[in-house]
């Protein structure tokens, strides 16, 4: 695991990328319980792409797309800041969390 956590503090240290965590308080408030993940296309225009256990939905429909954009800028506001994120990940590599 440790390798793991090494792993995703180089990735924060990379330009172009962030990294947050979201905070386990959060609970029942988290806005999605399945695999979202959100494409901006050249065009700026926005896909989602939904997973379940058993298969995977491509949306184009922006009204089915900006509930998921909404939520997921909610995420971003409740999660920890990149550098809160990475102390995190080395309070647990170190064992202090």
């Amino acid at each position: 695991m440790d390798a793991q956590l090494a792993r995703l503090v180089e990735f924060a240290d990379q330009p172009h990328t962030t990294l947050q965590l979201a905070p386990y308080s959060i609970g029942e408030r988290r806005p999605f319980n399945r695999l979202v993940n959100l494409l901006t296309l050249p065009d700026r225009s926005v896909l989602s792409y939904v997973e379940s256990e058993t298969h995977g939905h491509l949306e184009r429909e922006i009204t089915s797309v900006l509930p998921l954009v909404r939520a997921y800028h909610q995420l971003q506001a409740e999660a920890l800041s990149q550098a809160d994120s990475v102390a995190m990940i080395e309070q647990v590599r170190k064992g202090t969390l």
